[in-house]
């Protein structure tokens, strides 16, 4: 048995004695007359639900949403995927981590034909608007994603400039001060008006393949599992000459 294959059924194996371990827990709670106890993991899933909040109103849509795979911001409303803890705790750790930092302040933009961009800036203040993120590795350029963030926040607020700070794992940071673009703001606002028409006709976007698909909780409704019958998308073994998109939904 290939490492791969063992690797897969040794997954396969824990999933189900945890669904099993969560199903005869469930089932205890049902039996007995005591009042359900709140145990820490619904407190990391009260905590998650409040610091994601999800948006029903399609005339809205996220700078999150704007600034990753449309496909991915139209699928978590139309067919949210459940995360796990791991994930969730993660969120929650990265969260807490700039919260001493942050000032959070929400704003909004007017995208044109009924539809409003929507996002929290990590903190504001009398001429910039900061952006606090963490990475592996300090990049030499900010992210794309984090470009559009910033540049969406500068307009909903109305100040000339930005700065970006990255920190690493070991305290380490960098910093990117960067100008308003309207060019950038423009398309932005087109993404947002693409993703409100797509989610109003129930049509899902095209797939924008990238590095993220590995950890997309939507990865298998995007792409067929490879001839090893191993649900890990095209991303099994790292051979992209796999990749059979599904069809669109």
């Amino acid at each position: 048995m290939t490492e791969s294959k063992a690797s897969y059924k040794k997954a396969k194996i824990v999933g189900k004695v945890q669904d099993k371990i969560k199903e005869g827990i469930e089932n205890y709670r049902a039996a007995t007359d005591a009042p359900p106890r709140v145990d820490v993991y619904d407190v990391i899933e009260q905590v998650f639900a409040a610091i994601n909040p999800q948006v029903a109103d399609e005339g809205k849509i996220t700078v999150d949403e704007v600034s990753g795979c449309l496909r991915n911001a139209y699928l978590d409303r139309k067919d949210p995927s459940e995360s796990n803890h791991k994930q969730m705790v993660s969120k929650i750790m990265q969260k807490s981590a700039f919260s001493i930092m942050e000032k959070p302040i929400d704003g909004q933009l007017d995208a044109g034909s009924n539809v409003k961009i929507v996002g929290r800036a990590d903190r504001v203040e009398d001429e910039v608007v900061m952006l606090f993120r963490s990475s592996e590795k300090l990049p030499e350029m900010p992210y794309p994603a984090d470009f559009i963030h910033l540049n969406s926040y500068l307009f909903m607020f109305d100040k000339p400039e930005g700065v970006i700070v990255y920190f690493d794992r070991e305290g380490n940071e960098m910093e990117f001060n960067v100008p308003k673009s309207e060019r950038l703001l423009n398309e932005t606002k087109r993404r947002a008006k693409i993703l409100n028409t797509l989610l109003t006709n129930n049509i899902a976007p095209a797939i924008e393949p990238s590095e993220k698909c590995m950890e997309c909780p939507h990865n298998e409704k995007c792409y067929y599992a490879n001839e090893d019958k191993q649900k890990w998308g095209f991303w099994a073994r790292g051979k992209w000459r796999e990749l059979k998109s599904k069809p669109f939904l």
